[in-house]
């Protein structure tokens, strides 16, 4: 028995005391060679440890061991809320385990017995062996090369860790240095098959040869340590520098942690494609019982709709159907005594209208006509001043720059572009003219096939006497085309004459500018200078003459354009006098009675009788009149409306005002030609313009008479342009007097 057991025993005893312990000690253990016996002392005894002797004292040492704690007070602890003082004192056996390469937990108040009914009798002794057993247990585990005990504190006192204290001991034992000279080595060692063992996962399988296991531990470190001084191959184990083995461990556990992510991955995936495709299949069945359900609820919804919409239908048409054959009724009853009271004082109110302004109309017009003459004369003679005038300045200008060289030379600088942008303008303003006259062509392909049309119609219906009647008209306007044409000689004949005088006037330049050259090649330096501002003038007179041109040009347009207009009011008013003569005579023509006329029929009739003037007339029912009455109404002739109107006498007018209007027609159409071949005059004018293009000063002048001719030719066509009018004017009088 040693120490301790002793010790236990004397505390078990009723009259233990510490000097029969130490007897005991004395008779027991005096044969050890651990234990000695003090010579002066018979209280004390001495150990012999491996460091040196221990000499102890015996008083309170029973004292000290039989401070026991009770069963009850152990068990309140070990179920304590806080979990550190449960696990303070839970039993040796489940507290504490041991296990190869693994740290020990030493528990100091562990038990050296094992069973549970002793607790509360364990003394400080068994569990100071206890743990004494437990540590040299664990140091036998292990292959420690040195031992040194290092005490957490100089007073002893439990709880209480001095950090420098025990830095000051390890420095003392040398365990600092020799850590240090550790670290400055190869500290950590591995046999080449326990590395493998653990590193195979950081290398692919072709790179492993499990036959060396060497080589392969090569490979494993040299992908993944680049540093050949980190690490070391022996004989039989690898030597790693401080924190390699830890660096190889990170590596390993992040492999590791990414195979295990992947397998999860693979297998959740998998349960959860199966358990998508089982839900899928389920999901699908219900849709599909649901849909059949749904389907022929919705074919039977449908059937009953339709059979009840049907039904609806023809019922709600019925009564719909009875309904509106009554309203119509009684609707056509009001409109027709509506529209007749309504029209019957349109028509009056219209009467009334129509004489006011046919009053206003000859009134303003002969006020216009003489203020316009009267501008006219004035503009005239201040435009004939003003011209002189500017001619004046502009000759001396000229005379003053032929006898610069400099100017001449600027004159003839940039004439060649110059002439490129009036080709180019001159082409814009052909292809203008063109367009035009396309549609002057087609205009008069649609007259003459409309006139055409007409005298088929004339020939077709219209008796032997009325052709002898028209062939004496035709005779009276052919009198008046040749004196037109005899007119038209004599402007002929002036203008070849105008001609003349102006290619004389042209020799007459040449000449002059022959001289000028000759001059030109002593002075070319200041013919140089002066060209530009030459060629600005030349360009600002062209292109303002050019617009002027294309203005007046318009004007006409304007007017030929208001003679169409004039003819088209005029050829439906020759078909309604067409209408109106065969009415007389008897012949089915399209007419319309009180019972099928509507608003819109009314408005149409309206305004073929009363044409652009009043488009808005209404006949209504109790107002019918015939055409004739409608076009003295037009007119204005109020005096002449009675009721004679309506009586059979009326045929006979009729027939002169439709012979009169056919010799209007055809007066108006010869005008027509004249002014297009007016037209296409200034057209031909308008190209020997853009195809003329000045190189001297000669060429300028011959330009300015060009333009003056220009002017002379238009002055022409506007005097044309007013017979033209007056002729309209007159047929319209004479249109009026046969009306």
């Amino acid at each position: 028995m040693g120490v301790l057991d002793l010790l236990d025993e004397e505390c078990k005893m009723p009259k233990g005391s510490d000097a029969t312990w130490v007897q005991k000690l004395y008779d027991k253990c005096n044969k050890s060679k651990h234990f000695m016996k003090p010579r002066l002392s018979n209280t004390a005894f001495i150990v012999c440890h491996f460091a040196d002797k221990v000499q102890y004292e015996c008083y309170g040492f029973l004292g000290k061991n039989r401070d026991t704690v009770m069963e009850e007070q152990i068990n309140i602890l070990k179920a304590s809320h806080y979990e550190l003082v449960a696990d303070l004192f839970m039993d040796s056996d489940k507290s504490s385990f041991l296990t190869p390469k693994t740290i020990v937990k030493v528990t100091p108040a562990a038990k050296a017995g094992s069973g549970s009914a002793k607790q509360h009798k364990q003394t400080v002794g068994s569990q100071f062996r206890a743990s004494l057993t437990l540590l040299m247990t664990t140091l036998n585990s292990t292959t420690p090369h040195y031992v040194r005990c290092i005490k957490p504190n100089d007073e002893k006192s439990s709880f209480k860790f001095e950090p420098k204290r025990a830095v000051q001991q390890l420095r003392a034992c040398g365990v600092l240095e020799t850590i240090r000279i550790s670290a400055a080595g190869f500290p950590s060692r591995w046999p080449y098959q326990d590395f493998f063992s653990r590193y195979r996962v950081l290398i692919t399988s072709k790179d492993i040869k499990r036959t060396d296991m060497k080589t392969t531990s090569e490979k494993i470190l040299q992908n993944i340590i680049k540093d050949d001084d980190k690490f070391k191959f022996g004989k039989t184990k690898i030597f790693f520098r401080a924190g390699q083995v830890a660096y190889l461990e990170k590596l390993r556990a992040d492999r590791l942690r990414s195979c295990c992510i992947m397998i999860q991955k693979r297998v959740k995936g998998w349960v959860q494609q199966k358990k998508y495709r089982l839900i899928q299949n389920c999901v699908l069945r219900i849709q599909t019982r649901i849909r059949g359900y749904q389907a022929r609820k919705q074919a039977k919804f449908i059937r009953e709709t339709r059979a009840a919409t049907r039904i609806q239908k023809l019922v709600r048409g019925f009564v719909q159907r009875r309904k509106y054959v009554a309203i119509c009724r009684s609707v056509l009853a009001v409109q027709r005594f509506a529209r007749g009271k309504w029209a019957r004082i349109r028509f009056e109110n219209l009467r009334r209208y129509c004489m006011a302004v046919i009053i206003q109309k000859w009134i303003r017009g002969w006020l216009a006509r003489r203020a316009f003459k009267k501008n006219v004369a004035h503009i005239v003679f201040l435009q004939s001043c003003v011209r002189r005038k500017i001619a004046r300045k502009e000759f001396k200008r000229l005379k003053v720059e032929a006898r610069s060289v400099e100017h001449i030379k600027k004159l003839n600088k940039g004439l060649e572009n110059k002439i490129i942008s009036m080709q180019q303008k001159n082409g814009e303003l052909v292809k203008e003219i063109n367009s035009l006259k396309a549609s002057v062509q087609d205009t008069q392909a649609l007259t003459v096939e409309i006139n055409e049309l007409r005298g088929k119609e004339r020939v077709s219906k219209e008796a032997s006497n009325k052709i002898a009647q028209l062939e004496e008209e035709l005779a009276v306007l052919r009198q008046t085309l040749e004196k037109e044409i005899g007119e038209k000689v004599d402007l002929i004949n002036e203008k070849d004459y105008l001609e003349s005088k102006q290619r004389e006037m042209e020799k007459a330049f040449n000449e002059e500018n022959n001289r000028l050259t000759q001059e030109l090649k002593s002075v070319t330096e200041l013919q140089q200078k002066m060209k530009k501002e030459a060629e600005d003038s030349v360009k600002q007179r062209i292109d303002d003459e050019s617009k002027m041109l294309l203005d007046e040009f318009n004007s006409e347009r304007g007017a030929h354009q208001k003679l169409l207009k004039d003819y088209a009011r005029l050829e439906q008013r020759f078909d309604n006098l067409q209408n109106e003569l065969n009415r007389v005579r008897g012949e089915p023509t399209h007419s319309r009675n009180p019972s099928n006329v509507s608003t819109l029929s009314i408005h149409t009739d309206t305004t073929e009788t009363i044409g652009d003037e009043l488009p808005d007339d209404d006949i209504g029912y109790g107002s019918v009149h015939s055409q004739d009455r409608r076009s003295k109404l037009d007119r204005g002739d109020w005096d002449q409306v009675s009721p004679k109107d309506y009586s059979p006498d009326s045929d006979k007018k009729g027939q002169v005002t439709k012979l009169e209007d056919v010799s209007l027609v055809l007066k108006l159409q010869q005008k027509l030609k004249e002014v297009e071949s007016a037209k296409l005059r200034l057209e031909k004018k308008l190209e020997s313009i853009e195809n003329d293009s000045p190189k001297d000063e000669a060429k300028r002048a011959q330009e300015q008479i060009r333009l003056q001719e220009l002017e002379m030719e238009n002055a022409k066509q506007k005097g044309d342009l007013k017979t033209l009018r007056a002729a309209a004017a007159k047929g319209s009088d004479n249109e009026e007097l046969i009306g």
